[in-house]
C-alpha cells in the first residue's frame, strides 16, 4: 500500500475533509483500520494568498519534504494551487496527482463536454483550469467578473472558516443557474471549500465535488498493487 502525501493548509478545513474521507472510505471498503499512511504538509495560507498562489519553488520544496517523510505521491487539497502545476509536476521526486485531471476523468465518464467552473478568482480567471480541461476535450465556462469577485469573497471570508450563510448559497446557486442557461451540463465546485456550501441536493445540475473526486483518486492510487 502506498503512502499518501497531502499538501494542505490552503485552507485547513478542506485538508481535514481529505483526511476524513480517505480514512472513512477505506473502512467502508475494507471493514478494517489498516488505512493508508498519510503525510500532511500544511503550508502558510497567507503567503500563498498574497502571491496569488504563484509560489512554485515553495510547492516543490514542500513536495520534496513529503517525499523524504515517506510519501509515494502527493495530492494538493486546493484547486487554486494548481496554477503552478504545469511548472512543477515534472520536477518533483514523486508524482503530483492533479485535481484537474481527476475531475476531468469523472466528467468524461459522464459524457459531458461543457461544464461550469466555480472557485476562487484565481481558479476561474487565470485560465490554467480551462487549459487543463481542454486537454481532455472539455470546455469550461465561468460567471462574469463581478460574480467571480463575489464568489471569491464568499470563499475567503466565509468558507475557509467553515462559515455557511444561506444568502451566500443563494448567490452561488444563481451563478449555477446562469451557467446552466449558457450551456453548462454540469458544475465543477473548483474550490475544495465550495462543497461546504453547495450540495447536489441544492441543484438539478450535476455537481462535481473536487474534494471527493480527488480524495477518492488518492485512495485508489494508495490501494493499487
Amino acid at each position: 500500500m502506498k503512502t499518501i502525501g497531502i499538501l494542505g493548509g490552503l485552507g485547513p478545513e478542506s485538508t481535514i475533509e481529505y483526511y476524513a474521507y480517505i480514512t472513512r472510505k477505506y473502512y467502508e471498503i475494507q471493514s478494517d483500520y489498516a488505512y493508508p499512511e498519510i503525510v500532511i504538509y500544511s503550508l502558510s495560507f497567507q503567503d500563498f494568498i498574497d502571491a496569488g498562489y504563484e509560489l512554485p519553488d515553495r510547492v516543490k520544496a514542500a513536495i520534496e519534504k513529503m517525499h523524504l517523510a515517506g510519501a509515494d505521491f502527493v495530492v494538493a487539497s486546493c484547486n487554486s494551487l494548481h496554477i503552478v502545476y504545469d511548472q512543477v509536476f515534472q520536477e518533483t521526486p514523486i508524482p503530483w496527482v492533479s485535481i484537474m485531471d481527476a475531475t476531468a476523468e469523472q466528467i468524461k465518464k459522464e459524457g459531458m463536454k461543457k461544464v461550469g467552473l466555480l472557485g476562487t478568482i484565481f481558479t476561474m480567471g487565470e485560465g490554467f483550469y480551462q487549459k487543463a480541461l481542454a486537454r481532455h476535450g472539455i470546455e469550461a465556462i465561468t460567471p462574469g467578473i463581478e460574480a467571480q469577485k463575489k464568489v471569491n469573497e464568499i470563499i475567503f471570508t466565509e468558507l475557509v472558516r467553515a462559515v455557511i450563510k444561506d444568502e451566500s448559497r443563494q448567490f452561488v446557486l444563481g451563478c449555477i443557474e446562469e451557467l446552466k442557461q449558457n450551456g453548462a451540463q454540469g458544475i465543477i465546485l473548483g474550490c475544495t471549500e465550495l462543497p461546504f456550501l453547495i450540495k447536489q441536493e441544492h441543484t438539478s445540475l450535476r455537481v462535481f465535488d473536487t474534494t471527493i473526486i480527488h480524495a477518492q483518486k488518492a485512495l485508489e492510487l494508495a490501494l493499487e498493487d
